[in-house]
């Protein structure tokens, strides 16, 4: 219903307040006639109305609309600040409702590491884990020191592990054919490609290269509320649907 920058423009702009045309031109860039053109056309469709003041303000359906302009103009924002991650990244390994709310994570940074340190992505996720009371991770492939880092986590505070088949079988080939469970720590089984930790502060999200690869040298790492909330919803999403280990008829032992 907007295929012009001006009628996104005025609609983002009335979703603050009313505004007449003349607020409208002073405030907004572009020509003065095509904000006329705009607050015109935008009238026509039924996505604001003018009051008795001359003031223009969004109707019900132009509410609507101005969300999906802002949500898009987010995510935008957010591919722009780092176009070759999302080029060579596979958004689509997140579930479609997370993906619609990508522009979440506009705040957050692509952290990569040099070839000459190429577990530095790791090391940075467990100086997060130690002393968080919040641990929430998402493994689909197999860290080795990851089960070292929570078992030294879990001693303080409970947490919980969702990890995929292949986790299972390549921590049983380790550990004599069981799957060693550290006290306080919850386990569950779901088939994911997406890597994620979340502590109190801090969120990590990997996502797998197009050719299904896991990236172990690059990393979003965010900090902001926003992100935090759509990383805790994706955690629980995860959790929700995973199997709980004890009924996925593996041996188990506690340490």
């Amino acid at each position: 219903m907007t295929s012009s920058t001006t009628r996104e423009s005025v609609l983002c702009r009335l979703v603050d307040s009313r505004a007449t045309t003349q607020d409208l031109c002073a405030e907004l860039e572009g020509s003065e006639s095509g904000i006329y053109a705009a607050t015109s056309e935008l009238h026509e469709r039924g996505l604001i109305r003018r009051d008795d003041d001359d003031e223009w303000s969004l109707t019900g359906i132009g509410l609507v609309v101005s969300e999906v302009v802002s949500d898009r103009r987010r995510l935008d924002e957010l591919l722009a600040s780092d176009a070759d991650y999302w080029r060579t990244h596979d958004a689509t390994a997140l579930p479609n409702s997370f993906r619609g709310r990508l522009q979440s994570l506009r705040e957050a940074d692509v952290i990569r590491v040099s070839d000459a340190d190429p577990a530095g992505i790791v090391r940075l996720i467990h100086e997060q884990l130690v002393g968080s009371e919040r641990v929430a991770v998402v493994a689909p492939v197999h860290f080795p020191n990851l089960g070292r880092t929570l078992r030294t986590v879990c001693r303080e505070h409970p947490g919980r592990l969702v990890v995929t088949d292949a986790v299972i079988e390549a921590i049983r080939r380790h550990d004599d054919g069981v799957v060693p469970v550290p006290e306080n720590l919850s386990i569950r089984v779901l088939d994911v490609e997406f890597a994620l930790a979340v502590t109190d502060e801090t969120t990590f999200l990997s996502l797998p290269t197009l050719d299904g690869e896991y990236d172990a040298k690059t990393e979003i790492v965010a900090d902001d509320e926003e992100s935090m909330e759509w990383a805790l919803d994706l955690f629980e999403w995860s959790w929700r649907r995973a199997m709980p280990i004890a009924d996925h008829s593996v041996p188990t032992r506690s340490i």
